[in-house]
Order: structure tokens, then C-alpha cells, then sequence
């Protein structure tokens, strides 16, 4: 049975299914290669089509059936994330829906991956996360707020400006010449004795209304300049934007939940990325980017947030600038990771058509380049420096060089941090790292969110994304996958702990994104160890074989 908005209804039950599964949510759950068959909250059997099978991710088919008394009934996706929804509540099936009814919207993919430049191939993601009950739900947005902001939608629009009394904005050093730089490329030059922000045309509607902001503007602290000149689209990340024409990208507070989170930025997450740039500027990174000449890292050296007057630093304001080096349109790449790898109800995906393309046996040799470009670099920068760049797939970039990875850029510093025991070294390289910023952790925690963000979120979805576009067997990548492992284990002159872990654990950590959405908890109110998310053990799919 073919349903009448496939593309979008496969996505939202890929999703849900393959995060149910993941985290044990479906009643005596039976996976084999043709169906999937469980139990409702009532115990009637459900049964659904399998398209793709590997061990690590499943895609589902068009026809869903649901056990009747008289006999096999057929539903709909809708009916079927309705029905599996109701037990976690109002809320959460609401979510569960609205995500739904986002994914139905969005435009087909451009999946010639070769011709994306930097901001086709972010908003080419259309589905979101494979592993979410709720990929793309949004809440305190409208359909036609979603439609013009959200990345899926390829749309662009204006910043809209304001200048604020210098007293008023919390900022770290040199910020307000990098917004001065960048309100010169978009608006145009600024009152000297001002600071400009840019806000994101949706967050200021609703900052504009509140009494606090009201008062700032009554009595002249904060001037309304208007919209800027520039057009600007969002990456991935909704809240991060990225114009062609500006010397930084941008990262704002948004007042609304996607997915898991309210995405208000804190004072601690933009520390962070102001501690990366200084750590870059380093000799210590001098000698990261002499000896990971494959690594790129996007450094966010300024933020500013508004105080109001009473002196409270508003979040809900906050701004972060993000280095922008890529400004040629006409250039392709960097293609995100994420995007390579979403799958489509008819045909490869995007990766699996590049792929496809360097020759029938290409498949091993790109996973293996892969690993050494991309993933190498990461687990290097743990092992010799205890620094954790929690990199996953919407969060990597891979340049290309005729279809074949040739470097990596990686973003997003609100998610690094580094080991205590690494500390005082990193403190002697960049003083002050760490400082205000709640992600200094232990090895146990540290290495198993590298384990999830780097390992499980984008080796083994593109690995299984290979194998499900049916150009390699999945025992053979997790075989290059090992032996790279072991491989970078005997080479490092580093700790070798996360390799160990990696190899011989019985169980890898992964996030939990059925059971954190099911909870209702605002997951960025959790610290850099992200505590608050639900987190579970998985078998590990690198442990060496046994052979009776």
C-alpha cells in the first residue's frame, strides 16, 4: 500500500521505530529481514514491512498492518504514530504528529551531493535525526513560521538589527569589533557609541513585546535598526545562519523546543566556543593543525547577550558569532554528513549515489578514507590532548576531492570539552580554559559521549548507510572499522583508553532520544555532561567475533 506522502511518512517511521527499537519501547519486539511484529499497549499484534535491514538500522516499507478481529487491517502511518504515541501523553503525541506533519512538508532532496555547496547540502537534510520519535517537531512555531525559517524549506531572509548601549551588552573581549565587522558586511555602519546585535527575525518579534526589552528601547539603551541587506539561510541547526556576504555566521537564542530543547543558549556553552578559538590561536593548535592537516574546526571567538535593566543577562538574547570561511557560493562544499546519509524511499541515498559513481568496489576504500580523514583526527585529540569534540552527523562536514573525502570541518564548540586529567596541560596552553565553562569530566563520562556523538551518530550510520544502499556487506566495513581501531590504538603516542573501550567494552553508550523526548525534560538545562538526556548501553558491534 502506497501511501500518498511517502517520502515524509517512511522518514517520521524510520525514526520512530528505529528509537523505540534502539531503546527497548516496543512489547516483545521480533526484527527479522522481512518484518517487524509486536505488540500494542492493548496486545493486539502489529506488523510492520521491512525495506532495508542492517544490524545497526532499519528502513521500513510503505505497507503497515495492525492485527483486527476479524483479521489483518491496514493503517496508515498516521494512524499507526497516533496509536503508538498515546501512552507518553498529550504532549508527546502531539509532538510525535506535528513532526509528522513537518516531515510531509518538506521538499524533496537534491541528492546530486557533487553540486551542493556549503548551504545546499545543510538544508538539504530533510528529515532530521534517524534515531527520534520526533525529529521535527517544533513547538511555539507556526506552519508558516516553519516554512520560512526552517532549513528544510531553502528559504533565506533578513537579520534584523538593534545597537545597544555598551553598559547593557555582556561580551567577552574583541566581540564588539567582530559584530561592528559584521554589521558593516549587512547593515551598514552603526553609531560608534553602540553595540550592534543581530537577532534572528523570529526570536525578535517575540523580544520586542517584553517589558523588559520595551524598557530598554523606551528610554534609547537599545535602538530598533531594521532589518539587514543580506540574505541569510539556516544551516542544519535552525538557530545557526549563515550568509554568503558576512564574515561569521551567526548562532542565536530561539524561544521555542525543537525536539528535546529550548534553544536558549547559555553563558557556559558560549564560553566554550570563545575557549576553542583561544585554543586554536595556541601553540598547542599550531601543532593540531600541523599534525591533523585533514581537520578543520570552526572556531565562535565572540558572543554578546543583553542585559536588561535591572542588570540580569538576558539568555533568550544571546548571540554567538561563528567563523564563516566559506563566502563562494559558486563552490562546492563542505556536504554535512547527515545529509550524505538520509535515507530516501526510493532509491540510494545521497552518499550511496556518490558512492555509487567511483566504481562497483568503491564502498570498502570510501569508509576506510573516511575513517582516516575524518574520524582519526577526533579520536587523536582525545587520546593525546584529552579534548572532546562531540561531533556528530549534523555537526560534520567532509570536503570533497572527485567523490572521496579529503578533509573534515566540525563545528558546533557548545558541545566540546576536555578531561580533567588533561587539565593542568591544556590550562598551561591556553590559560583559563575551562573556566565558567562545566565541561572539564571524568574519562568515564567524556569517552562515552565521544562514543555516542563520534562512533554511533556518524561511523555507524554511515556505515549502515552503505550497507543498506547495497554496496558493501556490513561485516566487512565493521571489519575496516576494528581494524582501524586497533590500528590508531598501536600508533598513538596518546592514552589509549578510548580505543580500548572501543574495542573491548561489551557495550557502547548511546543517547536515548525515545526516553529523553518521553520525559518531557528540557535537556539543555543538564551541564556539558548532558545528564539530563537519558543515556543506555548498547551491545557492541566491534567486539571480535567468536567462532564455535
Amino acid at each position: 500500500m502506497t501511501h500518498p506522502h511517502m517520502a515524509g511518512d517512511l522518514a517520521a517511521l524510520d525514526a520512530f521505530l528505529n528509537s523505540a527499537l534502539r531503546e527497548g519501547q516496543l512489547s516483545e519486539a521480533r526484527l527479522d529481514d522481512t518484518y517487524l511484529c509486536f505488540a500494542d499497549q492493548v496486545g493486539r499484534n502489529i506488523i510492520v514491512e521491512v525495506r532495508q535491514r542492517s544490524n545497526f538500522r532499519t528502513l521500513f516499507g510503505p505497507g503497515v498492518w495492525r492485527r483486527a478481529a476479524m483479521g489483518w487491517e491496514d493503517i496508515s502511518v498516521a494512524q499507526l504514530l497516533t496509536h503508538l504515541s498515546k501512552t507518553g501523553g498529550d504532549t508527546f503525541r502531539t509532538r510525535v504528529m506535528d513532526s509528522l506533519a513537518a516531515l510531509r512538508r518538506a521538499p524533496a532532496m537534491n541528492t546530486d551531493a557533487g553540486t551542493w555547496n556549503f548551504l545546499d547540502a545543510e538544508q538539504a537534510l530533510k528529515a532530521g535525526h534517524p534515531f527520534h520519535p520526533n525529529p521535527r517537531s517544533r513547538d511555539e512555531m507556526t506552519v508558516e513560521d516553519a516554512t520560512r525559517y526552517a532549513p528544510e524549506h531553502e528559504q533565506t531572509f533578513q537579520l534584523r538589527w538593534f545597537a545597544a548601549d555598551p553598559h547593557l551588552v555582556t561580551r567577552n573581549t574583541g566581540a564588539a569589533g567582530h559584530l561592528r565587522l559584521l554589521a558593516d558586511a549587512d547593515l551598514g555602519p552603526v553609531d560608534p557609541k553602540k553595540i550592534p546585535l543581530p537577532w534572528h527575525p523570529w526570536q525578535a518579534e517575540r523580544l520586542v513585546p517584553q517589558h523588559a526589552i520595551k524598557e530598554l528601547i523606551d528610554c534609547k539603551a537599545l535602538v530598533d535598526l531594521g532589518h539587514g541587506t543580506g540574505k541569510w539561510g539556516a544551516t542544519s541547526s535552525m538557530r545557526c545562519l549563515h550568509g554568503w556576504h558576512a564574515p561569521f555566521m551567526i548562532k542565536t537564542s530561539l524561544s521555542l523546543r525543537l525536539t528535546n530543547s529550548i534553544r536558549h543558549l547559555s553563558m557556559r556553552e558560549v564560553v566554550r566556543g570563545v575557549h576553542i578559538s583561544d585554543l586554536l590561536r595556541s601553540d598547542l593548535g599550531v601543532r593540531i593543525k600541523r599534525d591533523f592537516p585533514t581537520l578543520n574546526i570552526l572556531g565562535e571567538p565572540g558572543y554578546a547577550a543583553l542585559r536588561d535593566l535591572a542588570g540580569v543577562v538576558r539568555d533568550d538574547t544571546i548571540v554567538v558569532l561563528r567563523d564563516n570561511p566559506f563566502r563562494d557560493a559558486s563552490q562546492t562544499g563542505p556536504v554535512m554528513l547527515a545529509a550524505l546519509c538520509e535515507a530516501r524511499p526510493n532509491g540510494r541515498s545521497a552518499l550511496g549515489d556518490l558512492v555509487h559513481t567511483l566504481g562497483p568496489d568503491a564502498a570498502p576504500r570510501w569508509f576506510t578514507r573516511f575513517l582516516e580523514v575524518a574520524i582519526w583526527p577526533l579520536l587523536e585529540l582525545r587520546a593525546r590532548y584529552g579534548l572532546l569534540f562531540g561531533t556528530h552527523q549534523q555537526n560534520m562536514m567532509l570536503a570533497l576531492d572527485q567523490g572521496w573525502p579529503a578533509s573534515v570541518w566540525v563545528r558546533d564548540c557548545q558541545g566540546t570539552g576536555h578531561l580533567d586529567s588533561f587539565h593542568e596541560m591544556l590550562t598551561q596552553q591556553c590559560p583559563g580554559i575551562g573556566e565558567g565553562s562545566e565541561n572539564v569530566v571524568d574519562a568515564e563520562l567524556g569517552d562515552g559521549l565521544v562514543t555516542y556523538y563520534v562512533v554511533i551518530n556518524s561511523v555507524l550510520n554511515t556505515l549502515s548507510t552503505l550497507v543498506l544502499d547495497g554496496l558493501a556487506s556490513e561485516d566487512n566495513l565493521t571489519g575496516l572499522l576494528r581494524d582501524f581501531l586497533r590500528r590508531a590504538r598501536g600508533q598513538t603516542p596518546g592514552d589509549t583508553a578510548l580505543y580500548t573501550r572501543l574495542l573491548d567494552r561489551p557495550t557502547l553508550t548511546c543517547k536515548g532520544n525515545f526516553a529523553t523526548s518521553l520525559s518531557g525534560v528540557n535537556e539543555a538545562d543538564g551541564d556539558a555532561r548532558g545528564q539530563v538526556a537519558s543515556f543506555l548501553d548498547l551491545p557492541n558491534p566491534l567486539l571480535e567475533p567468536v567462532y564455535a
